[in-house]
This record gives structure tokens, sequence and C-alpha cells, in this order.
């Protein structure tokens, strides 16, 4: 072969060489820029995701705030902040020793003393009844009242006999088939409370508010009492008394 086709061979190679290197260097700048764009798409797409995350956050926390806003003065008791609950609880259970203490002091007593004993300490009796009263909620109210009906300590508490609960304070209390009769009821805040079924014949009640108080059919009244004068509202035993 001679010296002008070994020339033209050679520069074939090198144009081809050429020819493949460029092709490649495009080829892996094509492969670079995908590349680049994926990563970008990439990038773009989980800066939405976050973007959108956390504008929903933010949502969810302004509709949470707004609602404890609106109902935060309007909670029940186990939606309280730990230290309202606290002062709940330790409030509750304050008022169950009280009662306790109470119902066992005054059954210790009538345990102890013989019926005239105790008719002589009525006195002492209405200190302890009506300071447990004044101590105690509504509800655990109608417990001591059932204790001195059961008793029978609320004979004591007779017209013509220092009143056992003269004065106290029985709002809102469900006093439903109480036999309250021939006691002196005198100064008693019944306000409110659910008098329906109670015996109130012959009841001491000058002085007594009895305002929104509630009676129906089965309240027994003297003939000459009138209930809505007093300020009472009659109330069918289906339906509820305050």
């Amino acid at each position: 072969m001679n010296s002008q086709s070994q020339e033209i061979i050679k520069l074939d190679e090198v144009y081809s060489t050429t020819k493949s290197t460029q092709l490649g260097g495009y080829f892996f700048r094509k492969v670079e820029n995908l590349k680049s764009n994926f990563n970008s798409t990439d990038i773009a797409k989980k800066t939405y995701i976050y973007l959108i995350l956390l504008v929903t956050s933010a949502v969810v926390f302004l509709f949470f705030t707004i609602s404890i806003f609106l109902h935060g003065f309007d909670k029940p008791a186990y939606q309280l902040n730990p230290a309202q609950s606290n002062v709940a609880i330790t409030t509750n259970i304050h008022r169950q020793e009280v009662l306790s203490d109470y119902l066992k002091t005054m059954t210790a007593i009538i345990l102890k003393e013989n019926p005239q004993e105790i008719r002589k300490k009525a006195a002492t009796f209405r200190a302890i009844t009506q300071a447990t009263l004044e101590e105690i909620d509504p509800i655990r109210k109608r417990f001591v009242i059932m204790f001195l009906e059961d008793t029978q300590l609320l004979k004591i508490s007779t017209q013509k006999q220092v009143s056992l609960l003269m004065g106290v304070n029985l709002a809102g209390v469900n006093l439903q088939g109480i036999n309250f009769r021939f006691n002196n009821l005198q100064g008693v805040n019944l306000e409110k409370a659910d008098l329906r079924g109670a015996d109130l014949r012959k009841a001491k009640l000058s002085n007594a508010k009895l305002t929104n108080s509630c009676y129906n059919n089965y309240t027994l009244f003297d003939k000459n009492f009138d209930p809505v004068a007093a300020g009472m509202k009659e109330v069918a035993q289906s339906q509820v008394c305050f």
C-alpha cells in the first residue's frame, strides 16, 4: 500500500474517532441535562408537597385555635385543662369526705344515745347538719335529707322545736318524696328544688323561698296553701324540674 493510501486510512480513523467522541459528548450532555431536569422536577414536586403540608397544618391549627377560643368557656369537666381538672377532683373528694364524716358521726351518736337524749341534742345536730350542708353540693344534700328522714331526725324539727334545717340552702336539691310533715322549714331556701311527691302538710313554710320549685299532683299541701302564689310551678313527673 502506498503512502497516499495510508494517509487516507489514518484520516478516516481520526475522523471516525473524532465523530464518535463528539457524538458521545453530545449524548452525555443530553443525559446530564435530562438528569438535571428530572432532579429539578423532583425538587419542584417535593417543594410543592411540603408547601401543601405546611398550608394544611396551618389551616388545621387555626381551626383548633378558633374552636378552643369559641368553646373554651363552655367545656365539660372532662375537657378542662389539668389545673382546672385537679381543682374539680380535689373539690369532689373534699365534699365526699364531708358527707362521709357527717354520716359516720351522726350514726355513732344515734346508736349510742337513747331517743330522749337525742332530742336534747337537737342544737348540736343542727350545727353539724348546717355546717355539712354548706360544704356539699345539691346531689349530696339529698343524701343528708334522706338520712335525716330515715333516722327520724327530721321529726326533731317540728313546729315547736328548733329546726335542724332552719335557714339552710336547699336550692336545686332533688327532694322528691321526702316527708316534711310537721317540719319547721322557716327561712329554708327551696328555690328550684324538686318537691314532687313530697309531703308538706302542716310544715311551717313561713319565709321559706319556694320560687320555681317543682310540685305535681302527688305533692301534699295544706288545704289553705296556694303553691302558685308561693311561686312554685307544676311539673309532670315525666318532665324535667330544673
